[in-house]
């Protein structure tokens, strides 16, 4: 049965407003993802995780009945008050709360490793491009952005939900995958652009947006790595670098 909601200061529309903020989502162990594309690819791909429901559209009548079948709470909100809701400034009508998952860190196939990439929405394309590429997971150091933010969630465009993403001390999972015969391949601006690397055995590194990779990581590489530069700029966005080191290490 639905829930109708018809104030902003409705302690429930509080409480989603919570999850918009790195606070509120550490508070909870939930996060808020906004939009029928990421609704739909949570509860197609982790429907466990999904805790409730709020629209403000008809349209959405299916996935709210989907949710009310689950047992899950499901809200009915004015446009007024799913604009109060949500981070983005045109929401569609549909947003879903969900537990953050837990997942084990990823220790096989073609792994993407950030290190303090900071702009959230650089954490969502990489995600993005990396469940295109076919990873089999993401893995942020401690000072990455968090996954789960609302920019993050939306430059992922619901790949959040197709992989693995976890969140590790950095040196030390790199470490592990030493021993397990990994080549760790840190994208550097002093690196080598003629490179061949067993896809499956390999984690690629992308650093900070400004800074690069940390010393400490980049003492861990078996193999630097870069992209040429044809053109005056120096470097790339970190998201377009990941982007096009992923499919040429896959290719």
């Amino acid at each position: 049965m639905e829930t109708i909601i018809t104030s902003t200061q409705n302690p429930t529309v509080k409480y989603f407003k919570s999850l918009n903020t790195k606070k509120g989502r550490a508070e909870h162990g939930v996060f808020l993802t906004e939009g029928e594309k990421c609704v739909n690819e949570l509860i197609k791909h982790m429907p466990q995780m999904l805790q409730s429901v709020i629209i403000s559209d008809d349209k959405y009548a299916n996935i709210a009945a989907f949710a009310e079948n689950m047992g899950k709470s499901v809200y009915r909100a004015s446009p007024r008050v799913m604009n109060a809701v949500c981070d983005g400034k045109t929401p569609q009508g549909i947003a879903a709360a969900a537990k953050i998952p837990s997942f084990d860190t990823v220790q096989n196939g073609f792994i993407a490793a950030l290190d303090g990439v900071r702009d959230p929405r650089n954490i969502g394309t990489i995600i993005r491009t990396a469940d295109a590429g076919g990873c089999s997971g993401v893995v942020l150091s401690p000072c990455c952005a968090d996954c789960y933010s609302p920019k993050a969630l939306r430059a992922s465009m619901g790949s959040i939900f197709h992989l693995p993403v976890t969140r590790a001390n950095l040196k030390s999972y790199l470490s592990r995958l030493l021993a397990l015969g990994y080549n760790i391949a840190c994208a550097d601006l002093d690196g080598d652009t003629e490179y061949r690397l067993d896809k499956y055995k390999t984690c690629l590194v992308i650093g900070n947006e400004s800074r690069g990779i940390s010393p400490e990581i980049l003492s861990a590489a078996t193999h630097r790595i870069r992209i040429p530069m044809y053109g005056k700029a120096e470097s790339l966005n970190a998201a377009v670098a990941a982007g096009i080191l992923i499919y040429k290490i896959l290719n």
